[in-house]
């Protein structure tokens, strides 16, 4: 008969009398021969998505601490942390009606307490409660009290913020922190990667197809599927010199003195906007990406990228992955989803308040190559809260990369790293895979500038930054793939 897990238990029972013999008879036709032992059916494994769910934080409305002790633990907890990595912080300090504590504004809360610029960080594994530490220089009396206002990135809307009043109390239990586990952050080191591809912005060759006049594969300078992307509500047409001569307005092109890739995006006049497909567009976009180039393509590995990215408003700059599929008279198709965003700064482009300094990563995840997402998540760091003596994201050159590394026995450890200057900002088990669990799908880079603009936005504001005169171009010193040989390492102090 068919295998019947529900027989398990009676199978076992067996195992006292028939010296551990388990699910098997010992002797068939008169003790000639054993039985062989009845097949059993393959595990089914189900797609990530459906076994990880989103981490739940809590976050205490108030804790009480001795009268005059200066060192202060706030305990943070959430339910689990076995999806994916995320930060708080102490954002700012609260007066309290009543409270007779005067916090001060930020600069002397800086002076009068200790542990406010702390980053408190989860990663996959790590222990449920962080102990967010704040020391008082002064200290206080019973009865006063003041708020702290916590700050949570990588866990959704609807957990960002959260406020617990600290109040000074002569009966208050307060222990010193335990110890606990949150690892360290994993710094990139490359220097014995083997890296698969090279890149020299001042020759690189890219073109339409792409293929060059000998067939030889090459960068691409348009989308796998056409030059727009309506899905997103870009108001953009991705160009080339090549595809719309006379027309685009270097799109793609060297830049001697940065000695870099410059990828153009702009606005056209009202009166010459560009058409395309009986279709009128607004702005000028541009990418390259690596679809037909075996040597940029692959499962697993670190795919990096060194660039200046723009911060003018509505310019669109990213570094992705999308899904590769079988090889094709174009030399290859897409397979969405799976996507893995290394790289985003949407400056303002959905109407997010980002800085100067805001970049984010994320999944987006589903059945491959279904063109249905199932869903997606990630987020988004102030690099110069992670590296503080970063700058301007426009004013330098930065690295971006992300490490994927499969865990043959254990899907819930496969995993994508992403890094900021190789160092991590976010750690997530990798979603961005097939569903069955075992295919290790090929993926492709995507270096681009999209622009989503509203239509009330002029071309003289676009190409102004409205008066700011910030560039909304992307400058690419390199971008690398290392199929193996890279280390992760802990980052040290």
């Amino acid at each position: 008969m068919a295998y019947d897990p529900d027989l398990d238990p009676i199978f076992k029972s067996f195992n006292t009398q028939l010296a551990g013999i388990i699910a098997r008879l010992d002797k068939l036709d008169g003790g000639t021969g054993s039985a062989p032992e009845q097949p059993q059916p393959p595990a089914v494994i189900d797609p990530v998505w459906k076994t990880l769910t989103r981490s739940k934080i809590t976050i205490p409305k108030q804790i009480q601490v001795p009268a005059g002790q200066r060192e202060i633990y706030v305990p943070i907890s959430v339910d689990h942390t076995d999806r994916e990595s995320f930060y708080c912080y102490v954002n700012r300090l609260v007066n309290i009606p009543g409270g007779g504590i005067n916090v001060g504004n930020a600069a002397s809360q800086a002076w009068n307490f200790e542990g406010l610029d702390a980053m408190y960080r989860w990663s996959p594994g790590d222990d449920l409660v962080h102990y967010i530490k704040i020391v008082t220089r002064s200290t206080y009396k019973a009865g006063q009290s003041f708020r702290a206002d916590i700050h949570v990135k990588g866990l959704g809307d609807s957990q960002r913020f959260g406020n617990v009043d600290i109040i000074f109390a002569d009966d208050a239990q307060h222990p010193d922190m335990p110890p606990q586990f949150h690892r360290p952050l994993r710094e990139l080191k490359l220097d014995g990667a083997q890296r698969k591809n090279q890149f020299d912005a001042a020759t690189v060759k890219f073109s339409d197809s792409g293929f060059d006049a000998q067939g030889r594969p090459t960068w691409r300078s348009r989308l796998s599927h056409g030059y727009t992307q309506d899905g997103n509500q870009e108001t953009g047409l991705y160009m080339s010199e090549e595809k719309f001569p006379g027309i685009a307005q270097s799109p793609i092109a060297y830049d001697s003195t940065e000695k870099a890739l410059r990828l153009r995006s702009l606005a056209f006049p009202a009166d010459a906007r560009v058409e395309f497909e009986s279709r009128l567009f607004r702005h000028q976009a541009a990418v390259i990406q690596g679809q037909t180039m075996d040597d940029v393509c692959g499962a697993q590995g670190v795919w990096r990228m060194e660039a200046k990215i723009p911060i003018r408003r509505y310019s669109w700059p990213a570094f992705w992955l999308l899904g590769r599929g079988p090889k094709g008279g174009s030399g290859g198709y897409t397979q969405w989803p799976p996507e893995i965003d290394i790289l985003e700064k949407f400056n303002h482009s959905w109407g997010a308040a980002d800085t100067h300094y805001t970049t984010t990563f994320a999944q987006h995840y589903g059945d491959a190559g279904s063109n249905r997402r199932v869903g997606a998540f990630g987020n988004e760091v102030e690099a110069n809260q992670w590296l503080p003596e970063t700058g301007p994201l426009n004013e330098g050159y930065h690295s971006w990369a992300c490490a994927i590394v499969y865990d043959d026995k254990d899907p819930l450890k496969s995993e994508v790293t992403f890094f900021f200057d190789d160092i991590e900002v976010g750690c997530h088990v990798l979603h961005a895979r097939h569903q069955d669990m075992k295919t290790k799908l090929e993926l492709y880079p995507i270096a681009n500038v999209a622009v989503r603009a509203p239509g009330s936005y002029t071309p003289e504001q676009y190409n102004s930054d409205d008066g700011r005169g910030h560039s909304g171009d992307m400058l690419i010193r390199d971008i690398a793939y290392y199929p193996s040989g890279f280390i992760m390492s802990p980052k040290t102090v």
